[in-house]
C-alpha cells in the first residue's frame, strides 16, 4: 500500500477528526438538503450539500464557500487536493453529430458538434459533484473520446478520455459513459482528443461553482475563443504535414459567434455602472495564441486554469491554447466612451502558429470581437473606443504575478532531473518522421498511436513501441516531487529540431512551474534557478521559443497520461509523450473493472470497423498521431 498527501481519498473533517470517503462516494440523498443559489447559465438549480451544511458565498465574501454540519469550512485556502466538500450527482448526456453550421456568417458544410451547436453544451455543477456524462456518437465517419482538460481523474484514469491511450474510440452509434469526481473548482473545457476532431467543433465549457479569490457581484458563463474553419479541419492538418505554409483559420469566434466577409456578428454582453463582473475566459483554439482586452477597462486576474491566485490587476491577459484564466471587471471605464459601447478584443500572434486568412496580426481592428453595452448606450453605431497600448508576444502572463492561494512547497526531486529533459520541436529531418515530411516531437520520434490498441490496455509490457513515446516515471513515493525538463529545440539528441513556442498540458496534475526561461537549459547552470517556495502552477503553460519550461509534480496518480502541445497541428504530427505513472500499480489502483470495460469497447470499435469497410476512417488510413 502507498500513500498520499494528496491523497485518493478525500477528506472531510468531522468533529475534529479526519475520516475518509472514496472517490466517488456522495452523501445520501433521502435526506433534507442545502442549496447554494449559484447560476451562470438558464437552467442550473444550484450547488447540492448535505442537510446540515450552510452556505457561506455570497457577494461579500466570494473566498468562502460551504461549512459542514461540524463547521468545517471549505474555502479559498482550503487544499483540494486533500479535501473535497461532498457534492452530489448530476447526469448529463451528449450526442455527436455531423451537420452543417454557421458561426461566422459562412456555413461551414461538415461541422461536428455537441447537441447540435458550437460550443457545445455548457456543463456546470459544483466542487465535489460527481459527474455522470453519456456521450452518444453519430458521427458517420469518425470515432471520437471526450477529454475533460484539466480534470484531475485521481484513480479514474480510464476516464481521461485519450483514444489510444485511456481507450478505445467511441464508433459511431455507440455510447461511452464517463464518470468522475470534480475534486477541483474554476472553469475548463471539454473537447475531443479524436485526430482533429476539436476543430471541427466538438468543444464545449466545463464550469464548476467554488470559491474565489476577490469580490464579484454579477457571473457570466464562460467565453469560450477560438479560430474557425470553414472546411474540414482533417483536411486542413494536410497543409501542417505537406504545406505550403500554415494552415488557415478563417475567423476568430467568440462562443460560437464570429465575422467573416461582412458576415456574421459579434459577441455581445452588457455592464451595469459599478459592479463587478467574474468573466471567464478559455482558449479553445487549433493554432491561436490570443490577448484579451476591453478598451477602457482593467482588470484583476484570479485564477490561472484550475488554480485561484492572489488578485493582480493589469489592461490585458495573454492566453495561451487550453489555458483559462478568471477575472473581475469592474463597470467603471477609466474613459467613458460616446455611445455607452466598449470594444472587447482577442488579438491573435501570428508567431505562435496561428494563421487567419484576410485577417494579418498587424490589422488590430480586425480582432475585434465583441461589444460591451451599458445600460445607458445609444443607437446601433459600433464602440468607438480604442485599443490599450498592449505589446503581443507568444508567452504567459509575467512569472512572478501567478502566486497561488493554496502554498505548495517543492522538495527536491526523486528524480535525477537531468535524466529527464526533453526537445520539443519540429524536426527538421524528414526521413525521422512518415510520409517523408517534417514532423514535431519531443521524443526521439513522433508520437504515433493504434486507436485499436490503448496503452492502459497494456500496462504489463515491460517494453513499448517506440512511437508510443512512453516515458517510465515509475516512482513509488506519492509525497515527494518528480521533476521534468522540455527545451524548445534541439539541446544534445543530436536531432535538428526547430525552436518555437508552445503550449505544453499535462494530464493528470496540475504542476509547479520551477523555470521558464526564454535561453537554453543547461544541465550544470540552471537546475540552480529553480523556484521551489510556492511556484506557479496550472495544467498549460508556454514554453518559451528556443527556451525551456521546467515542472515539477508528485507521482500521486497512478495511470498513463498524455503530455503534449496543444497546437493541435503539433500534436497530430506527433509532439507529445505518455508518462506511465507508477507502472505496476495503476490496475489496483483504478479497479479491474476500467480495464474489462475497456477491453468490450476496444472490441465494439473493431467489430464497427469491420462491419464497415467503405467508410472514410482515420484508422485505416492514419495521417496523424490520432490525439
Amino acid at each position: 500500500m502507498f500513500s498520499f498527501s494528496h491523497s485518493f481519498a478525500y477528506a472531510v473533517a468531522l468533529s475534529g477528526s479526519i475520516s475518509f470517503i472514496s472517490a466517488l462516494s456522495l452523501p445520501t440523498r433521502d435526506q433534507p438538503t442545502h442549496f447554494i443559489p449559484r447560476q451562470a447559465s438558464p437552467g442550473f438549480s444550484g450547488c447540492v450539500y448535505p442537510s446540515g451544511w450552510t452556505n457561506c458565498n455570497d457577494k461579500d465574501n466570494r473566498g468562502c464557500w460551504v461549512r459542514d454540519d461540524k463547521g468545517f469550512e471549505y474555502n479559498i485556502t482550503t487544499d483540494y487536493e486533500d479535501f473535497v466538500p461532498q457534492g452530489t450527482t448530476r447526469t448529463i448526456d451528449l450526442t455527436l453529430t455531423e451537420e452543417p453550421y454557421t458561426a461566422d456568417g459562412t456555413v461551414k458544410p461538415l461541422a461536428k458538434l455537441i447537441n447540435g451547436k458550437y460550443p457545445g453544451e455548457l456543463i456546470e455543477a459544483c466542487w465535489g459533484d460527481t459527474l455522470i456524462v453519456n456521450v452518444k456518437n453519430e458521427l458517420p465517419t469518425n470515432g471520437t473520446t471526450i477529454h475533460w482538460h484539466g480534470i484531475r481523474q485521481l484513480g479514474t484514469n480510464q476516464m481521461d478520455g485519450v483514444n489510444a491511450v485511456t481507450q478505445c474510440p467511441t464508433s459511431e452509434g455507440d455510447t461511452f459513459q464517463y464518470k468522475f469526481k470534480l475534486t477541483q473548482y474554476g472553469h475548463t473545457w471539454y473537447h475531443s482528443h479524436y485526430s482533429s476532431q476539436y476543430s471541427d467543433g466538438v468543444a464545449a465549457p466545463l464550469l464548476i461553482h467554488g470559491p474565489n479569490s476577490d469580490q464579484w457581484d454579477e457571473e457570466w458563463a464562460p467565453i469560450m475563443v477560438s479560430d474557425w474553419i470553414h472546411k474540414s479541419a482533417f483536411e486542413a492538418f494536410h497543409v501542417e504535414l505537406f504545406g505550403p505554409g500554415l494552415p488557415m483559420a478563417d475567423s476568430i469566434v467568440v462562443n460560437g459567434t464570429g465575422r467573416y466577409n461582412g458576415g456574421g456578428d459579434y459577441y455581445r454582453n452588457k455592464f451595469e455602472a459599478g459592479k463587478k463582473y467574474l468573466i471567464r475566459i478559455i482558449n479553445a483554439s487549433t493554432g491561436f495564441h490570443f490577448h484579451f482586452s476591453i478598451d477602457n477597462h482593467k482588470f484583476k486576474v484570479i485564477s490561472t486554469d484550475f488554480v485561484p491566485i492572489e488578485p493582480y490587476e493589469t489592461r490585458n491577459i495573454s492566453v495561451g491554447i487550453g489555458q483559462r484564466y478568471s477575472i473581475i471587471v469592474e463597470a467603471t471605464p477609466e474613459t467613458v466612451s460616446s455611445n455607452g459601447k466598449y470594444w472587447m478584443r482577442t488579438e491573435y500572434v501570428g508567431g505562435c502558429n496561428a494563421a487567419l486568412t484576410g485577417v494579418p496580426p498587424s490589422d488590430q481592428d480586425g480582432q475585434r470581437t465583441g461589444i460591451i453595452s451599458y445600460a445607458d448606450s445609444t443607437g446601433t453605431d459600433n464602440p468607438t473606443t480604442t485599443r490599450w497600448p498592449i505589446t503581443v508576444g507568444c508567452k504567459d502572463e509575467p512569472y512572478e504575478k501567478l502566486i497561488p492561494k493554496v502554498k505548495w512547497e517543492v522538495s527536491a526531486p526523486q528524480n535525477d532531473v537531468n535524466d529527464d529533459v526533453f526537445e520539443a520541436g519540429q524536426d527538421q529531418d524528414p526521413s525521422h518522421g512518415r510520409f517523408g515530411v517534417k514532423h514535431w516531437s519531443i521524443t526521439d520520434t513522433p508520437m504515433w498511436l493504434n486507436f485499436s490498441n490503448p496503452t492502459l490496455l497494456n500496462i504489463g509490457n515491460t517494453s513499448f513501441d517506440k512511437e508510443y513515446a512512453v516515458v517510465d516515471y515509475n516512482f513509488k513515493d506519492g509525497d515527494n516531487w518528480v521533476y521534468m525538463v522540455i527545451q524548445s529545440g534541439s539541446l544534445d539528441s543530436g536531432l535538428n529540431k526547430l525552436a518555437t513556442a508552445h503550449p505544453i498540458h499535462l494530464h493528470g496534475h496540475d504542476f509547479a512551474i520551477l523555470a521558464q526561461s526564454s535561453t537554453k537549459y543547461s544541465r550544470t547552470a540552471s537546475p540552480a534557478t529553480f523556484n521551489l517556495s510556492n511556484p506557479p502552477r496550472r495544467d498549460v503553460a508556454m514554453l518559451p521559443a528556443g527556451g525551456f519550461l521546467a515542472i515539477a509534480f508528485k507521482p500521486d496518480n497512478p495511470g498513463v497520461w498524455l503530455l503534449h502541445c496543444h497546437i493541435a497541428w503539433h500534436a497530430g504530427s506527433g509532439l507529445a509523450l505518455q508518462i506511465i505513472e507508477r507502472q505496476d500499480e495503476i490496475a489496483g489502483f483504478i479497479g479491474a473493472a476500467a480495464f474489462t470495460e475497456a477491453q468490450d469497447d476496444c472490441k465494439k470499435w473493431d467489430t464497427w470497423l469491420e462491419e464497415n469497410p467503405d467508410k472514410l476512417d482515420l484508422s485505416r488510413d492514419q495521417e496523424d498521431s490520432g490525439i
